[in-house]
Order: structure tokens, then sequence, then C-alpha cells
């Protein structure tokens, strides 16, 4: 195994544990040593998602995608990949247009993308929020003889006053944490008050997408994509409380002992048997 492998597969194990930051340390190194690798680029994508670093992990995935695009590859569900974590990048940085071309384009490519279809609709959601552009108005020529002259002078302006940039929300932690029994798999995430109108959660049977408009006016997302083991979606279930948000995901094998939430899983088990 190659040195940017074994730090891939480090980043990977600690991003299965949850560990965010340890995987963000290893995926970065693996990229110091080869920075052709587009899915270490999609891995700290998703990474820096995880963080909150919005910014920068729309940044990993133009980079995924470019280098992609330089090898094409005959299996399109690559490119479908890099286009489904470009355009949820953009999601989360506000630029839903941007958004919207990414996604489509990994419908395109391969419509089977998980959480593809949540995506779409939770951004097509957001642009129907957006007021409509007004075409400029064409104004009328000025004839010459109309335009006064002035002195160098007389023409000098005052420096226009400088527009701010919009402020991006501020990123909001919430906690989250899970247990499990031998038929379910539960997770708590943690936001008080919450109404369950603001509260849109999908399950397949290997993803879950969770989506939250919080008190505050901002936007939470949790994205668990892959879980680690397959679930019955229709036998999946979620609970709006008044701390937290409680979702039951149905176990697809009964007994397995889960070692992580999401990505590969080489801590699965049997769940212990009490007499």
């Amino acid at each position: 195994m190659s040195a940017v492998q074994d730090l891939f597969a480090q980043g990977s194990h600690a991003f299965a544990d949850e560990d965010y930051e340890e995987a963000l340390n290893f995926y970065s190194k693996a990229l110091e040593i080869n920075s052709t690798h587009a899915e270490v680029f999609l891995k700290r994508s998703a990474t820096y998602q995880k963080l909150g670093k919005d910014q920068e992990a729309y940044s990993d995935a133009l980079k995924a995608l470019a280098l992609i695009k330089e090898k094409p590859s005959a299996d399109v569900t690559v490119e479908a990949k890099a286009q489904l974590r470009k355009g949820v990048a953009a999601f989360h940085i506000q630029d839903y247009a941007t958004a919207k071309v990414a996604l489509e384009e990994c419908q395109r490519l391969s419509p089977e993308q998980r959480t593809l279809a949540s995506w779409i609709r939770k951004n097509e959601q957001e642009l129907a929020k957006l007021p409509p552009v007004v075409a400029p108005t064409t104004l009328a020529p000025i004839a010459a003889a109309e335009t006064p002259i002035s002195s160098p002078i007389a023409s000098a302006s005052p420096a226009s006053t400088p527009v701010p940039a919009p402020l991006t929300p501020a990123t909001h932690r919430v906690r989250h944490e899970w247990y499990q029994n031998d038929t379910y798999v539960t997770i708590g995430v943690f936001i008080k008050n919450t109404k369950k109108e603001n509260v849109d959660i999908i399950f397949t049977d290997n993803a879950l997408s969770v989506s939250v408009k919080m008190p505050t006016g901002s936007d939470y997302s949790l994205e668990l994509d892959p879980l680690s083991h397959k679930v019955i979606p229709g036998e999946s279930k979620y609970e709006v409380l008044s701390t937290k948000i409680e979702i039951q995901l149905k176990k697809e094998l009964f007994a397995l002992k889960w070692g992580a939430l999401e990505g590969d899983d080489t801590n699965a088990g049997s769940m212990a048997t009490v007499a």
C-alpha cells in the first residue's frame, strides 16, 4: 500500500468514527504527497462540509471535478459523484443556480445517485424563494448636443461607497449522538424547540438526509451517505421532541451491530444476546 493509500484509509476510518478533524488531517497529508487524486479531494470536500467549512468544501469539489475531466473515465458514475458533491457544496454556500446546474448534470450522468432527488428538491425550494430577475430597462440614447461637457476638475467625483458583501449566516454546530439495539439504530439530533413542519427527513436503503430550518433562521443539514449498512426505509421513522429530533433507522439485518454510522464499517459484528 502506498503512502497516499495508507493516509486515505486512515482518513476514511477517522471519518467513519466522526473524527472529522483527524480525517481532514489525513486527507490533507495525502494531497501534499500527490495532489492528483480526485477521490481524496472528494472525501476532503465531504469532511470540510461536516466541519461547517462550506467554501473549502466547494473548492475541493471543483478540484476533484477538474481532475476527473482531465482523465475521463468510462464509468460515468465517477463524474456524477463529483457533480453531486459540487451541487451539495454550492447549495451550502447559497449558490443555488450553480447547485442546480451541477445536480442536473449528475442526474443526466447517473440518475440513481443516492440522495440526488432530495438535493434537487431542496435546491428547487430555495430557488423558488428568490425574487424574480427583472430585465434591465433600456434607456433611450441621449443626443450628443445635450451631453454636457465638464472640465476635468468638475468631473471628478468622490469615491463611491463600497457595497458590503452579503453576510453568510453563522454556522451552527449541532450535536448528534447515536445508539442501537437489535432492531433499530437511533440518532438524536439536539436542536431545541423545532417545529415538525420545519423538519425534512428522507430515508433510503443506504442513506439518510436531514434538513432542519432552525429557530434561529439558519439551516441545518445532516447527510449520512452512504450509511454503513442498509436499512428499511418504510419502517424507519422520526419524532420531533422539545429538546431533539429522534430518528430510528430500521436495520435490514436484525441483530447486526453497527461499528459506524457512515462509510465502511470494519468493526461490524453481532449484538450480544443477554439471557
